[in-house]
């Protein structure tokens, strides 16, 4: 497996397991939280300011995308509600003209935030060489993150796009049509696989960051019982 393989095939396997970790602490967060706060509306306000940052930035990448495609925007909202499953810690109600336009505005989050660490990469910006500033894009990293993955609601439009990514592949082989142009393109390619590698960093310190959350919520958790 060439180093290109392994960066692509590492950005997927970390972006996954984000994803899952980032949910499990957003919910470790609300668990601790219970022990020593009786008060929902006084936990909602604590987890909001904890992950303030990164929900601005997931809600304003879902508006921005929205009003760039042309969909109408109904309500935005960046303060969370808690309900039955848990905590939504903001909201872009958007029009759904078709699966396409649904689906880029859903996972723009996504993007932007991959963006953010391309940046941070590219100008060295972190680890800086004050404690404070890496405390501080430390904690931008890891607001960003656990808010960059979509909901199911922003997703929900990908069940239908499915039907149309398979015809665009079966199309491509029926007739043939040849992109080895871009598989060849050794320049191109180790370019991408850089720009793989840096968010693979910020991925990986994402999963460092939070582990740590889970661990400390978890000796919280158990100091609450005594």
């Amino acid at each position: 497996m060439t180093g290109q393989n392994i960066q692509f095939s590492l950005f997927f396997l970390q972006l996954l397991l984000v994803y899952f970790v980032s949910r499990f602490t957003i919910k470790e967060f609300f668990i601790t939280s219970r022990r020593f706060i009786k008060s929902d509306h006084t936990i909602a306000l604590i987890i909001s300011i904890i992950f303030f940052p990164g929900t601005l930035i997931h809600e304003i990448s879902h508006l921005i995308a929205a009003l760039a495609l042309g969909l109408k925007v109904h309500d935005v909202k960046i303060f969370p509600r808690i309900h039955e499953k848990g905590i939504e810690l903001g909201q872009v109600l958007y029009e759904r003209k078709d699966p396409v336009r649904g689906i880029i505005a859903g996972i723009a989050p996504l993007f932007v935030g991959l963006l953010i660490f391309a940046l941070l990469a590219y100008f060295s910006l972190f680890p800086a060489q004050s404690i404070f500033l890496n405390i501080l894009l430390g904690y931008l990293i890891f607001t960003i993150s656990t808010n960059m993955f979509s909901s199911k609601q922003d997703l929900v439009d990908f069940l239908y796009f499915l039907p149309f990514l398979l015809l665009t592949i079966a199309v491509f082989y029926i007739f043939d049509i040849k992109i080895d142009f871009v598989v060849q393109n050794t320049q191109a390619l180790g370019r991408l696989a850089q720009f793989f590698s840096s968010i693979n960093y910020f991925l990986f310190v994402t999963l460092l960051i939070n582990l740590f959350c889970i661990l400390f919520l978890k000796v919280l958790q158990s100091l609450g019982r005594k």
